[in-house]
C-alpha cells in the first residue's frame, strides 16, 4: 500500500535517495538555502500559538486517505483548542495538498521550512515522505508521518516520527483470527507492484504469517495500481477456490476487486488491510461488502477497551456526524504528540517539540486513539492492532478478539 508497513531493509539506501530529491528541490526553490533555512525559520508561531503544517494527499492516488486525514485535522485544531489548546497556546493549522507528487511535497516543505512552523504532520506516501524529511532534519523541523511505512522514513534523523504501528506487526494477529475464528485454510494475495510497502506485505510478511497460522498460499497476483480491469486478476486468484482473498491494493481499486469478485462468484471470504479503512467499502451494496475483514490500528466504535479510543470515536463522530476510521484516528494522535511534548517541554519551538516527544517516548508512551499506550521504539510508533469487520456500512469490531 501507498504508505503502508513494510519491514525494515535498505533504509539507508533509500534516506540517501530522498535526500537527494529534496536536495534537488531545495535547489530549485532556493528556500533552503535562504537565511531561514537549514537553521529552521522559526518555530515561531508565536508565544499564544503552536503553528502546525499538513501536508497530505487531498488529491492523486492517495486521495482516499489524505481526504480523511485533512477532514481529522480540522477537527483536532477545534477538539484541541476549545479545550484550552496546547499548553494554554493556541493550535492554528494549515493544511496542504501534495497531490501525490513529490515535487509537490517538496516544494510545501521547503515553504514550512523557511517559515513558522513549528510541526509538520504528513501522510501519507513513502515516496514523498523519503522526498521531504531530510529537509525537515536539516532545519530541525519536527516530522510527524502518518502511514508512510516504507524503509528509511524515520532513520532519516532524530526529528523524524511515525504515528502509524506497521502493519507488518498486525499481519500474525490477523492470519490466526482468519484461521482461528473462520477456518481458512487456503488464501491468495493480490497486491500493486508500484508500491514497495504493498509488495513486501504481499510477498513477505503475509506468507510467513499465513504460514505459521496454517493458512497456504496458493497465489500471489500482481498487477500496477493504476489498472482498472483486473478480470485478469481474478481469475488466477480465484483458481484452486481459496477460502480467502487477500488485498494490498490502494484506495479504490480495493473496490474495483471487491466488486469484480462477487461479480465472478466468489464466495469465500475477503480481506485486506489498513486501506480498507478510509471510506472504502461504503459505496459497496451489502451483499458485495458484509464480512470483508482487514487489519488496522484503530476502529471507530465506543466499545473500544481504551479510554482515549472511545472517547475519541464519539467525540468525532458528534462534532461531523461521520464513524471516525484509521487515518482520522492517526491524525488525532499526532496532534496528540505534538501537545504532549510541548507539555513536557514546557516550550512550543521545534527544539521544544523534539526534546517533548523523547520525553514522552521515554516516559512509557503516549495514551492514543489507536492504543491504551502507543509505545515508541526508534520514533517509531508500536501498538496491537485490531481485526475489523465491515457490516451494515460501518467498521464494527470482529467478534471473539
Amino acid at each position: 500500500m501507498i504508505h503502508l508497513h513494510s519491514r525494515r531493509t535498505g533504509g539507508a539506501r533509500r534516506a540517501r535517495t530522498g535526500a537527494a530529491i529534496a536536495a534537488a528541490a531545495c535547489l530549485a526553490l532556493a528556500a533552503c538555502g535562504s537565511g531561514s533555512g537549514a537553521a529552521g525559520g522559526g518555530g515561531g508561531g508565536g508565544d499564544e500559538t503552536v503553528k502546525i503544517t499538513v501536508l497530505t494527499d487531498s488529491s492523486g492516488k492517495a486521495a482516499f486517505f489524505g481526504t480523511a486525514i485533512a477532514d481529522s485535522a480540522k477537527f483536532t485544531e477545534k477538539y484541541i483548542n476549545d479545550k484550552g489548546g496546547m499548553d494554554g497556546k493556541k493550535v492554528v493549522i494549515d493544511v496542504q495538498d501534495t497531490t501525490s507528487a513529490v515535487g509537490t511535497a517538496s516544494q510545501q516543505m521547503a515553504k514550512a521550512v523557511s517559515g513558522d512552523t513549528d510541526a509538520v504532520i504528513f501522510g501519507v506516501l513513502t515516496e514523498e515522505a523519503l522526498a521531504i524529511a531530510p529537509l525537515a532534519q536539516d532545519a530541525k523541523l519536527p516530522m510527524v508521518n502518518i502511514q508512510a511505512g516504507g524503509d528509511g522514513v524515520t532513520e532519516v534523523g532524530d526529528y523524524i516520527w511515525r504515528i502509524t504501528p506497521q502493519q507488518a506487526l498486525f499481519y500474525p494477529k490477523f492470519a490466526k483470527y482468519l484461521a482461528e475464528r473462520k477456518g481458512t485454510k487456503s488464501a491468495s494475495v493480490f497486491y500493486v507492484t508500484d508500491n514497495a510497502p504493498s509488495v513486501e506485505l504481499a510477498t513477505k510478511v503475509m506468507p510467513k504469517a499465513f504460514a505459521d497460522a496454517g493458512i497456504k498460499v496458493l497465489d500471489k497476483v500482481a498487477s500496477s495500481s493504476t489498472e482498472t480491469d483486473l478480470s485478469g486478476a481474478v481469475s488466477k486468484l480465484m483458481k484452486g477456490n481459496p477460502d480467502h482473498i487477500q488485498t494490498q491494493a490502494i484506495g479504490a481499486q480495493n473496490v474495483t476487486l471487491i466488486t469484480q469478485l462477487r461479480r465472478a462468484g466468489y464466495k469465500g471470504t475477503i480481506g485486506g488491510g489498513t486501506s480498507l479503512g478510509a471510506g472504502a467499502l461504503t459505496d459497496l451494496p451489502a451483499d458485495q461488502s458484509n464480512g470483508i475483514l482487514y487489519y488496522s490500528s484503530f476502529v471507530g466504535s465506543p466499545d473500544l477497551p481504551w479510554k482515549a479510543g472511545s472517547e475519541f470515536s464519539v467525540a468525532y463522530e458528534k462534532a461531523t456526524g461521520d464513524q471516525p476510521n484509521t487515518f482520522h484516528a492517526e491524525t488525532f494522535d499526532a496532534f496528540n504528540l505534538i501537545q504532549e511534548a510541548v507539555l513536557k517541554s514546557g516550550g512550543s519551538s521545534r527544539e521544544d517539540i523534539e526534546k517533548g516527544m523523547n520525553e514522552v517516548a521515554s516516559s512509557g508512551g503516549l495514551a492514543a486513539a489507536q492504543a491504551e499506550k502507543l509505545t515508541f521504539d526508534e520514533r517509531d510508533a508500536k501498538g496491537p492492532g485490531v481485526v475489523i469487520e465491515w457490516q451494515d456500512g460501518k467498521e464494527t469490531l470482529a467478534p471473539g478478539q
